[in-house]
C-alpha cells in the first residue's frame, strides 16, 4: 500500500470498521434458521431439551463484510457438566450424578446425522474436530460451523453461590480434550464495553480484523484466528480507544498495544472478552508474538 495522509487513513478505517451488510445480515440469520430447523427435525432429538443459539463475531457484532460465516452452537441442556474453580469442590454426591444416554460421542453422532440428513453430505464436512462445517450456497447461506456442545457451570466457591454458565465442546472422538466457552458473557461485556466507548470497541475490532485480512492476502503474514483481534481491541482501555477522531483513536490504540505486549506484568493479565479466561496460555490458538506482529504490520500498513 502507497504512502497513506491523515484523510486517506481516515477514508480506509471508515471502510475497515462497516459490520456485515443488510443482505449478509440476512443470509447469515437464514444460515441459524435452516440450522434450528435441522435439528428440530431430527427424531432422536424430539423429547430433550435443546438450546440453538449463534456466537462469535457473528453474534457479537464484530465480523466484517464479505467475511460473513457464522458459528453455530447446538448447546445439550439435559445435562451439564461442571467444574470448581479457584475452591474446595464439596463432598462427592452433593450434585447428582447424570445417568442418561447422552455421551459426548452420541451426541456429536446425532447432531452430525441431523445437520447431513437436513444439508446432504455433499454440503456438510465432517473432518473438522471441534464443528461441522457446512458449505456457503452464494445468494442464498454463508457458510457455518455447527458445534456439538453441552451446558457447562463453573463453580468458583464451593457452596456454588458464583456459577459462570457457559458451554463445553468435546473433542471428536475423545470424552477428555475439551474447550469451555463462555458466549453469553462475550456478549453481555462486548455490549457494555462498545455502548461506553460510542462503538469504537467494536469498529476497532473490526478494523484489526480487515487489516489482518489484507495483510495475509497480500502475503505478508500467516493467517491468525479472527478472535484475536477482537481480543486486543477488548483489552484497550475505554479512554484509549474514545481518543480524537476515528483515525487519531486507532493509532493510539495501536500504540497502546504495542507498548503493553512488550512489558509482561501487564499483558499477562490481559482476558478475553468473556472476563473468564487468560488471552495468553497454553491453550490458545496464538501466542504474544502473533499480536506483536498484528499491531506493527497494521502500523505499518496504516504508514504512521
Amino acid at each position: 500500500m502507497s504512502s497513506l495522509s491523515a484523510a486517506d487513513r481516515a477514508t480506509l478505517l471508515s471502510s475497515w470498521i462497516k459490520p456485515s451488510s443488510d443482505n449478509e445480515k440476512t443470509q447469515q440469520d437464514c444460515a441459524e434458521r435452516m440450522i434450528a430447523d435441522a435439528i428440530k427435525a431430527h427424531p432422536a432429538f424430539s423429547d430433550i431439551d435443546i438450546r440453538v443459539f449463534a456466537k462469535g463475531s457473528y453474534a457479537n457484532n464484530t465480523n466484517v463484510r464479505r467475511d460473513s460465516d457464522v458459528d453455530i452452537v447446538v448447546e445439550n441442556r439435559d445435562c451439564f457438566y461442571y467444574e470448581f474453580f479457584g475452591c474446595d469442590a464439596p463432598p462427592a454426591g452433593t450434585i447428582p450424578g447424570y445417568s442418561g444416554q447422552w455421551t459426548p460421542d452420541l451426541w456429536r453422532r446425532e447432531v452430525t446425522a441431523a445437520i447431513v440428513n437436513y444439508f446432504g453430505r455433499n454440503d456438510v464436512d465432517t473432518s473438522g474436530s471441534v464443528a461441522l462445517a457446512v458449505s456457503e450456497r452464494p445468494g442464498s447461506r454463508p457458510s457455518a460451523d455447527v458445534v456439538p456442545s453441552f451446558q457447562f457451570h463453573r463453580y468458583d466457591t464451593t457452596d456454588r453461590s458464583v456459577c459462570h454458565e457457559g458451554t463445553r465442546v468435546f473433542k471428536k472422538g475423545s470424552s477428555s480434550r475439551y474447550i469451555d466457552n463462555w458466549p453469553q458473557q462475550q456478549l453481555n461485556n462486548g455490549r457494555a464495553k462498545n455502548t461506553a466507548t460510542s462503538r469504537r470497541y467494536k469498529n476497532y475490532a473490526r478494523a484489526l480484523k480487515n487489516a489482518e485480512n489484507y495483510l495475509v492476502k497480500a502475503g505478508a503474514m500467516d493467517a491468525k484466528p479472527s478472535y484475536l483481534m477482537e481480543c486486543l481491541a477488548w483489552n484497550v482501555p475505554n479512554s484509549t480507544l474514545s481518543t480524537g477522531d476515528l483515525d487519531g483513536g486507532f493509532r493510539s490504540t495501536l500504540v497502546w498495544l504495542w507498548e503493553h505486549l512488550n512489558d509482561q506484568y501487564k499483558y499477562e493479565e490481559w482476558d478475553e472478552p468473556n472476563g473468564l479466561k487468560y488471552l495468553f496460555c497454553h491453550e490458545q490458538k496464538w501466542t504474544r508474538k502473533d499480536a506483536q506482529e498484528i499491531v506493527l504490520k497494521t502500523w505499518d500498513l496504516l504508514d504512521y
